[in-house]
């Protein structure tokens, strides 16, 4: 799956279950390309935004001549408690990188229909369940993932034909709302998280800059992730901060809300993490961004000094 002509394959079959959804008046293409000594970086890029979804992406890649693949995702509307459909497969030679996953957007999301389409394909492409930190934080329980070794492609596609028939039966076409401000921001928030791991972890938008420009690299990800909640593009590459993170819970901290905490006198930093914490924790959210450090309770040397 990883040959020039066989990546297409997933995305002709995606275009195929979602035809009748997709905007024939709302289409935008982007195409970036660059040549050098070390192979070809080029990215093809279709961008929609169907019913019930902000954006839909459709992507084909290729890095420096030698790593290909393809991308789907599509990111709901925050007034919708529609799921996040997430897959890619690519790779180098015979080894893959593979991702397929429902990711829901509020903790409540019955995915009891998704259970044994996964189960069927985890013991035919002899899958276990990841142990890649990040992806745990914004999947489902049900993530496929091959992390660079050998992978049935053929089998894979087959497998995000019928994830995506359960996210387009349950989940898409009955387009449940959020029905309420509070739900409205969980399902924010969620996006927002999953976009903030993505490209944390994803190596693509530093490969992009580096080969055209940041100009164009910037194109690409606005175009991915600039719907609300947007993603902006990291100030720096290698982040000297370690992220903060409770898995128990499953929160993470931005890094911009965790070096604002940082920046405080350390003697007040516990306390002041502790308490951000439980608020978000309570909230229903999942990422801790520095515009809500206020809502649940002022910086404490600010406080203090009021």
């Amino acid at each position: 799956m990883t040959r020039l002509s066989d990546i297409r394959e997933p995305l002709e079959l995606f275009r195929g279950m979602f035809a009748a959804e997709l905007p024939v008046d709302d289409r935008m293409d982007f195409y970036a390309s660059r040549r050098t000594q070390e192979g070809d970086t080029f990215l093809r890029l279709e961008s929609y935004a169907p019913p019930s979804l902000s954006r839909l992406v459709l992507e084909e890649y290729e890095i420096r001549g030698r790593m290909r693949g393809t991308v789907i995702m599509a990111f709901p509307r925050p007034d919708t408690e529609v799921p996040i459909f997430f897959f890619q497969l690519g790779g180098v030679g015979d080894r893959s990188i593979a991702v397929l996953d429902i990711s829901p957007t509020t903790p409540d999301l019955d995915l009891s229909p998704l259970a044994p389409v996964c189960e069927k394909y985890r013991e035919l492409l002899g899958m276990e369940p990841t142990s890649t930190g990040w992806l745990q934080t914004i999947c489902s329980p049900y993530l496929l993932h091959c992390n660079y070794s050998e992978l049935d492609g053929e089998l894979f596609v087959e497998a995000m034909g019928e994830y995506c028939r359960v996210w387009m039966d349950h989940y898409y076409l009955p387009r449940p709302p959020t029905g309420s401000e509070r739900r409205a921001e969980m399902v924010t928030n969620a996006l927002y998280k999953f976009k903030y791991q993505l490209h944390h972890h994803d190596p693509a938008y530093e490969f992009f800059t580096k080969s055209w420009g940041k100009p164009a690299a910037d194109a690409f990800l606005d175009l991915e992730c600039g719907d609300d909640p947007a993603f902006l593009p990291p100030e720096e590459f290698a982040s000297k901060v370690k992220p903060w993170q409770d898995i128990e819970r499953n929160l993470v901290w931005d890094e911009r809300a965790q070096r604002a905490v940082m920046d405080q006198p350390s003697s007040e930093q516990d306390s002041w993490r502790a308490t951000v914490e439980e608020g978000a924790v309570a909230d229903g959210f999942g990422i801790i961004t520095s515009e809500m450090l206020d809502r649940y309770g002022p910086i404490p040397s600010t406080a203090a000094s009021d």
